[in-house]
């Protein structure tokens, strides 16, 4: 996709709708994940756009979705400092997915990891995001990207070969 990326081209609408088009999805995925208590997910998503196209320019290298992922990410944190609620408990099982037990239980052990580990494994591996952009996206170096994933892994590990998380 050719996009501008200098300040001084701005991102037209047919530009930014085929990234939104494109995109979509991801960010919206992103935002159930990590939408407070309280918000809509797709209030989020929504807003994430607006902030993208409001920005008038894309001056990244690289994919949009990083950009994207990068703004969503402020976009839910945002929220969270605006409003923090409870989380409520669900009224009913989530259905089983063809995934299996496997998948069920890599779930759970994702669940069981810090914010800080389990969204960097989500960007990386979830979204297809490379090192350099999850880097962006939490605004960390990629060290520290590496360092986080390499301790999720180790952790995910543990949890799948003995059921049990604790450091």
């Amino acid at each position: 996709m050719g996009l501008p990326r200098s300040g001084a081209e701005g991102l037209g609408p047919d530009q930014a709708r085929e990234i939104a088009e494109e995109c979509y999805g991801e960010v919206l995925a992103y935002c159930r994940r990590h939408a407070p208590a309280g918000h809509e997910p797709t209030d989020l998503a929504q807003e994430t756009f607006l902030r993208f196209v409001r920005a008038g320019s894309y001056r990244e290298h690289g994919k949009p979705i990083a950009y994207l992922m990068r703004i969503a990410r402020s976009v839910c944190i945002d929220a969270s400092r605006r409003r923090r609620l409870e989380t409520v408990a669900l009224d009913f099982d989530p259905p089983t997915t063809e995934q299996g037990e496997s998948g069920i239980e890599l779930e759970e052990a994702l669940a069981k990891l810090s914010d800080d580990l389990r969204e960097a494994v989500e960007l990386r591996y979830g979204m297809g995001l490379d090192v350099s952009e999850v880097a962006k996206v939490l605004g960390i170096s990629r060290f520290s990207v590496r360092r986080r994933i390499n301790a999720a892994l180790k952790l995910l590990e543990k949890e799948l070969r003995e059921g049990d998380l604790d450091e």
